[in-house]
């Protein structure tokens, strides 16, 4: 009995470093999403759009509003959920993907979010199924997002961000 508590104790503690190294990367990935707030001017395949991104709600969230005030305005909240730093797309299409940050992705490509459910859609709809942020620097940012429908991707949309200066 004493053997299979050593063990157990053992292979814990060979985990604890791993389960810290992922809260980590959460940790981070939220701390440049909280850098992003300001406005942004976007290079998108439809032309030149707006960006906002603030820190809300005592900091516990990120909401990051695209092309505010036109009729394809979306909204995309991000906070953490435990270890997890998860978001939700309120988009155009009238549907709420979720998605978390993917911890296997290499850091090298951004912060990258997976597709883990929605609501008002079915698994067929079309829908966001996933999204990249890449910041170059404190005034550069590209996106990517990849839409889905019938189960399989039909397009990926990218664009170039760069921070207004204050007014």
């Amino acid at each position: 009995m004493a053997r299979a508590a050593t063990v157990v104790v053992a292979v814990a503690s060979l985990l604890l470093p791993v389960a810290a190294a992922a809260g980590e990367r959460e940790d981070q990935a939220f701390a440049q999403l909280k850098a992003l707030a300001g406005t942004w001017d976007a290079v998108t395949p439809n032309g030149p759009e707006t960006i906002v991104y603030r820190v809300a709600s005592a900091g516990s969230i990120v909401i990051e509003e695209m092309f505010p005030a036109t009729e394809h305005e979306m909204i995309t909240v991000y906070h953490r959920d435990g270890e997890r730093l998860v978001a939700t797309h309120y988009c155009a299409v009238g549907n709420q993907p979720r998605a978390a940050l993917d911890v296997s992705a290499p850091a090298s490509e951004g912060l990258r979010f997976a597709f883990t459910g929605g609501s008002n859609m079915k698994p067929e709809d079309g829908h966001i199924h996933g999204w990249s942020i890449q910041i170059a620097d404190a005034d550069h940012v590209e996106e990517r997002w990849t839409y889905w429908e019938g189960g399989t991707e039909q397009h990926s949309t990218a664009f170039t961000m760069t921070r207004r200066a204050a007014e």
